[in-house]
């Protein structure tokens, strides 16, 4: 059995050359099942059925056992604050309160009050405190390597956290926010938490186990949530094997909720049940090009700038991806979740092509084009490099493909470079390429996605692994502006810092962007009410629990 992660919705790797037996597969099972949607009549309301791709399940909730194959615990396990990524806010949760003390060296956590375990044992600061030291004593679990910032955590009483920092970094209250708290009462016992074998699951959120199957898991009601239960009894998580299975479940009205990528949504989907049938694609993370900075001619402000614009980013949004991911900001912020950061300055700003734009920036940083109508420097070097793809992304393949004719047009020879996603992975890590492509998200500020992209911290010399700096950005106004940003915990001051970022990307380049990926995001409006959209977006579908607050049985 493959390992399974069912921590967040992924994308679905698309192979080049089976899009279209998969569309014709599902043809012949939707003929096969006209008038399916009528058997919904035996689905009880007060189950809300939420589809999940993959082998199957191991009986392991586990939050900190990284690819176990368990069901998803979000619902069962919590954390201190909630990150809700359509408003950029960190919402109160098992905390109540945070606070920095003045040097920003000590934080401060208020913890809820009355707030119980799902087996009925009380919640309290000593919980918190041991799940963040448990990540001290074993380090495999330390997903956020809090430790590295952290000197100590300690519960003075049974809602006080206090936590201290061995160098001011105040960007990791999100860090901390996020961690899911575990059970002393439970865990301290069971040795290496990250080989636990969590069956039990026993956790503060909404749901709890009620029974497992390696196909289907499903979760009841805590009774002792402590605050206002969900309005519906029972989630099921059926798990399938091929997007096909799954697509004809969600099209047939079995299950309520979906998260996977599926062409032609419109038709396949929504034109089946136009009242019912309903999908939303909230912008989630940056797909763009690394370029390696640390290698000519990528170096060169002048090329990084026509390769920019000579691309067609609309076409790719349309033709690779259907149409379901937005052309990228220059700023590279995820629009409109981060438009309180937005410069002003920069509130119409969009990326256009200019094939001509790109020439003559070529032409006046001294290249020629040579007999073959290809860009060449001074000393001969043709402007000519290839572009690596991961094969299991077909998408993105034919992303590159467009981008590849839009360059030649202009006078730069890319080609595409397929590798398998092991070596595509350790190539963009040693820094062993000319131009790659990939997505990151970042986290609940647009600083997280500019720390991880930028920091010259997190990148490393060609031959060497990158934390995340893939391209290997070293500027050292960027540091400072990072380091300006993690080093208060003023509001107004952190923006700025970030509005200075937003200038180096939109005047420098140093990663280009070009689509905004969506969550994933399918549903169907039958049983359920309460749903958010485009016009209505209150929260993001991961993490889930928003939403399965909201939600209410028709």
């Amino acid at each position: 059995m493959s390992a399974l992660s069912f921590s967040s919705p992924a994308r679905s790797p698309r192979k080049p050359g089976t899009l279209l037996m998969s569309l014709l597969a599902l043809c012949v099972l939707l003929l096969a099942a006209c008038g399916g949607g009528s058997s919904t009549s035996s689905k009880k309301a007060d189950t809300l059925w939420v589809a999940q791709l993959g082998d199957q399940y191991t009986d392991n909730f586990n939050p900190y056992a990284g690819g176990s194959g368990g069901p998803p615990h979000e619902l069962i396990y919590e954390s201190l604050l909630y990150t809700n990524y359509a408003t950029g806010k960190m919402l109160p949760w098992l905390a109540t309160s945070y606070k920095f003390s003045n040097d920003n060296k000590t934080l401060t956590f208020t913890i809820r009050d009355k707030v119980s375990w799902n087996d009925g044992q009380p919640f309290s600061a000593n919980d918190v405190a041991f799940t963040l030291n448990l990540m001290h004593k074993y380090p495999a679990i330390d997903v956020s390597t809090i430790w590295s910032y952290l000197s100590s955590v300690t519960a003075p009483d049974a809602h006080t956290v206090v936590i201290n920092f061995k160098t001011v970094f105040t960007p990791m209250i999100w860090y901390l926010g996020r961690l899911e708290m575990l059970p002393e009462h439970i865990w301290s016992s069971v040795g290496d938490p990250s080989k636990y074998i969590d069956s039990k699951a026993i956790g503060t959120g909404p749901f709890m186990v009620e029974s497992f199957d390696p196909q289907v898991v499903t979760l009841n009601q805590n009774p002792h949530y402590w605050q206002a239960k969900p309005k519906f009894a029972r989630v099921k998580y059926p798990v399938y094997k091929s997007n096909d299975t799954y697509l004809l479940n969600l099209i047939n009205d079995k299950v309520d909720w979906g998260n996977i990528f599926a062409p032609n949504l419109d038709k396949n989907f929504v034109q089946r049940d136009p009242e019912h049938h309903r999908y939303w694609f909230a912008p989630n993370d940056t797909v763009m090009f690394y370029v390696n900075n640390l290698k000519s001619p990528f170096n060169q402000l002048a090329v990084r700038q026509a390769i920019s614009d000579a691309l067609d980013r609309a076409k790719m949004s349309t033709v690779a991806e259907n149409g379901y991911e937005q052309v990228a900001s220059p700023t590279a912020l995820l629009l409109p979740n981060a438009k309180d950061y937005l410069l002003p300055e920069y509130a119409n700003l969009t990326f256009k092509q200019d094939p001509q734009k790109a020439i003559q920036t070529l032409e006046s940083a001294g290249y020629k084009k040579g007999k073959d109508g290809i860009f060449a420097d001074a000393q001969g070097n043709r402007l000519a490099f290839k572009i690596d793809v991961p094969t299991n992304y077909s998408d993105r393949i034919l992303l590159s493909q467009i981008a590849s004719e839009n360059l030649k047009a202009v006078g730069i020879d890319a080609s595409i470079n397929t590798l398998s996603p092991t070596d595509w992975y350790n190539n963009k890590q040693l820094g062993k390429y000319d131009m790659t492509i990939d997505s990151d998200q970042g986290g609940i500020t647009p600083f997280y996605y500019f720390n991880r992209v930028l920091n010259s911290h997190r990148s490393a010399a060609i031959g060497q692994q990158s934390q995340s700096n893939f391209g290997r950005w070293q500027d050292p106004t960027t540091d400072r502006l990072l380091n300006q940003y993690a080093t208060t915990s003023d509001p107004e001051v952190q923006k700025q810092a970030i509005q200075g970022l937003e200038k180096i990307f939109v005047e420098q380049l140093p990663t280009i962007p070009l689509l905004d990926a969506p969550t994933w995001f399918e549903y169907n409006t039958q049983h359920f009410t309460g749903w958010p959209d485009k016009s209505n977006p209150y929260a993001t579908t991961y993490p889930p629990l928003l939403v399965i607050l909201a939600l209410e049985p028709r």
